[in-house]
């Protein structure tokens, strides 16, 4: 089970944008620019970046909100980390730098660049479109308490560290891996859906198949500087 921190921090940072909450009457923690960084605010980046990661990595938001409640030095190497930077005073002090550092950004007019807007708008589009086909997979799956009875015994018997956690435990990580495994064979036939509800209209006259064998134009000029590097001609050095 591997996690994508970085995500996380993309997240916090699209949380911006409607982290005004509205008749926030919560206490105020402290005020950074002039901007009042409040209780309601924090908890709600918080709970959202729980349930983003949930959704982006298909684990079970009882099984993550588990590990970070479960002592560091209780958890495999991979998952010490999400433990780490979901403890509330690194949660914290994270949210806290990437607020500052985003009025700064905001200030200097870099928010507004045309470049950063675009991978803004990319990065709105995979997450957008991420979560849509993950909820749309999670609709579909149906996991009876038979079925988790049966993965944790199969589990218990293929690891041995799966015998010492509680029933309800075991039940709750044989849900998450029954979650992943169902989610692998449904996602071929949702994607497959999904596509066959959009309207396609092909542009008759523009050659796609020759369009995409050339390249954009990005790719164009790096294949013509190279090819200007190989006409011109060595020079020894006396």
């Amino acid at each position: 089970m591997k996690y994508k921190l970085i995500l996380i921090n993309l997240i916090i940072i699209s949380i911006f944008s409607f982290s005004g909450c509205e008749d926030d009457n919560s206490s105020v923690i402290e005020t950074l620019d002039g901007e009042k960084l409040t209780v309601k605010k924090f908890e709600t980046t918080y709970e959202t970046a729980i349930e983003s990661m949930s959704r982006m990595q298909n684990v079970e938001k009882e099984n993550l909100i588990k590990i970070v409640a479960t002592d560091i030095d209780e958890l495999d190497e991979q998952l010490k980390a999400v433990n780490y930077q979901f403890q509330p005073k690194n949660f914290y002090d994270n949210y806290r730098n990437m607020y500052m550092i985003k009025a700064a950004a905001d200030k200097s007019g870099f928010s507004t660049r045309a470049d950063i807007k675009n991978i803004v708008k990319y990065l709105e589009m995979q997450t957008v479109s991420q979560l849509y086909i993950q909820e749309q997979v999670e609709k579909k799956i149906k996991i009876t308490d038979e079925d988790a009875t049966t993965k944790c015994k199969e589990l218990r018997e293929k690891d041995a560290r799966m015998k010492s956690v509680t029933l309800d435990r075991c039940l709750q990580i044989g849900r998450g891996v029954l979650k992943q495994e169902e989610s692998q064979k449904i996602l071929p036939k949702v994607l497959e859906r999904v596509k066959e509800g959009i309207s396609i209209k092909h542009n008759d006259k523009f050659d796609l198949e020759q369009y995409l064998k050339t390249g954009p134009s990005i790719l164009k000029k790096e294949s013509k500087e190279k090819e200007s590097e190989k006409s011109e001609p060595k020079t020894e050095n006396k």
